[in-house]
């Protein structure tokens, strides 16, 4: 019975242990076990070979002759089991070499103040007797200072170090390091480095596509189209960044001036969510194609909408990074909620917007225009369904396992799941919506074909300064195409103005 609390103990304690901290973790006399992945130098080759060490910060609360001995055990979380012996004949669960298991032959004086081990444990899955998947250290430490022996790591795997005093009132704090042969970052966080600098490769690549179709239809250009390549260029240095970060902490830790840099990191990162589901709002709302221009004050709104949520994606996210995530404190909430209800707010007010475009382009029977919000409109549901499943995969192949697979097996590749597939359908979706509002011939002939709206409602909408601003961007299209057209007919007529009078199937030819 003791044994199985124990165990449980351990799992409750490593289901609320992080992931991706620094490599240097502190333990307490409140806070017994620290955990982390590790790769064998042959897994991942490196300076140095990887080993834990152990060092005592601090011990207090106890008299001179008491017992302040902190006992330490290091081992690979699969070997949990082997931890403590279970006395014959009384099923008494001891953890501790302590003077009564000395006196029922469980240890030897030598091991005093040390954790018990039990070579072979039964296996009831095998029905057979199984050693330690790796080496199992243990001693114990009476005195501040780094303990001269360091753990090394033969096998890759995701090990702990527990610690316990049998003197209940002391207190004390050490710090573990799990130090691997690349560097100074978690086993769990390494693939990100070479991850984040591909993805930035990939924005680079993208953004030389849209900009040579940016630069041969220079003088057909939309604001819109300008924002997207400008967009390109700060996706590629948020990436850098996020680089640089990765790269940062593994060769300098987890410093004071690295968790600065965090920060300023989270604030960029707050930027690109709220602009993109800027963009994706006014987009929807028929901005640089279907209108020329949005209202000014339905312009003011949409920008409000995006100041307070990148101010409130800021605050959740630095208040993430400097929380614990041990801690039991729901103070994150408060900045958590507002984040999330005006992310929701943008997806369900950019879905109606769509709706809404999509039905008045119905109405006038504008089908090439209709075509490329119904494109948008798949590719939004597209990145809905992609998260839905992503989130729904991610919980069974979790659920799915054993606790003891689970926190073996799911170190080694936890950071897709809860941090780069989120980028990667970012980056995805993002190409798409700009593959879609690319610079072509026709997409400035489609905003010119708004100059003469047809229905009540929005031609209050257009005013002189916008045609204004038409023809003269179009008079520097005219001066790279020789073009002649009659305007005679209308004294506001556009080189690229749409005949409003084509039939059904003409339109739809076109």
């Amino acid at each position: 019975m003791l044994l199985n609390n124990i165990v449980k103990l351990i799992s409750i304690f490593i289901a609320i242990v992080p992931f991706s901290l620094a490599n240097k973790k502190i333990v307490t006399d409140s806070s017994l076990q620290v955990c982390s992945g590790m790769y064998s130098k042959k897994d991942w080759n490196g300076k140095i070979s990887p080993f834990i060490s152990f060092n005592i910060k601090s011990l207090s609360n106890y008299k001179e002759d008491q017992n302040h001995d902190v006992s330490v055990i290091i081992f690979d979380f699969q070997d949990y089991t082997h931890i403590g012996k279970v006395q014959p004949g009384t099923n008494e669960f001891f953890l501790i070499c302590d003077e009564e298991a000395i006196a029922n032959d469980m240890c030897n004086s030598t091991q005093k103040n040390q954790f018990l081990i039990e070579p072979e444990i039964y296996d009831p899955i095998t029905e057979t007797n199984k050693t330690a998947n790796a080496e199992i250290l243990t001693f114990y430490q009476n005195h501040t200072g780094l303990y001269d022996l360091k753990y090394k790591v033969e096998k890759s795997g995701y090990y702990c170090a527990l610690t316990f005093a049998n003197n209940g009132n002391l207190k004390y704090s050490g710090v573990v390091n799990f130090r691997n042969a690349f560097g100074q970052l978690p086993a769990s966080e390494v693939n990100n480095l070479a991850l984040y600098g591909l993805l930035a490769v990939f924005y680079a690549v993208g953004a030389a596509l849209y900009g040579f179709a940016f630069w041969k239809h220079k003088h057909e250009l939309l604001p819109l189209q300008k924002y997207l390549l400008a967009f390109y260029g700060f996706l590629i240095f948020e990436n850098i960044l996020v680089w640089s970060y990765y790269d940062l902490r593994n060769r300098k830790g987890n410093t004071s001036g690295v968790q600065t840099y965090m920060v300023f990191l989270s604030v960029v990162n707050s930027f690109k969510v709220s602009f993109s589901f800027f963009i994706l709002l006014v987009i929807s709302l028929g901005y640089g194609v279907v209108y020329p221009k949005l209202q000014k004050k339905l312009m003011l709104k949409c920008r409000i909408f995006a100041v307070v949520t990148f101010l409130f994606c800021a605050a959740f996210i630095i208040q993430r990074y400097l929380t614990p995530s041990d801690s039991q404190s729901s103070a994150i909430m408060f900045t958590f909620f507002p984040a999330a209800l005006c992310l929701m707010g943008f997806y369900a007010i950019t879905l109606k917007s769509v709706s809404l475009t999509m039905q008045y382009l119905q109405e006038q029977k504008q089908m090439v225009k209709l075509n490329m919000y119904n494109n948008l409109l798949k590719v939004i549901t597209l990145s809905l369904v992609a998260v839905m499943v992503g989130t729904l995969t991610t919980s069974i192949v979790l659920v799915g396992m054993s606790d003891v697979e689970m926190i073996e097996k799911n170190w080694r590749y936890r950071f897709f799941f809860t941090d780069f597939w989120t980028a990667l359908v970012y980056f995805i979706v993002f190409v798409l919506i700009s593959f879609i509002w690319r610079p072509t011939s026709t997409s400035y002939m489609l905003a010119c074909s708004q100059q003469l709206p047809t229905d009540p409602e929005h031609i209050a909408d257009f005013d002189l300064d916008d045609m204004s601003s038409i023809n003269n961007e179009t008079s520097n299209v005219n001066k790279n195409r020789d073009i002649n057209h009659n305007n005679n007919d209308n004294p506001f007529a556009d080189s690229h103005q749409v005949d409003f009078n084509l039939s059904d199937d003409e339109q739809n030819h076109i």
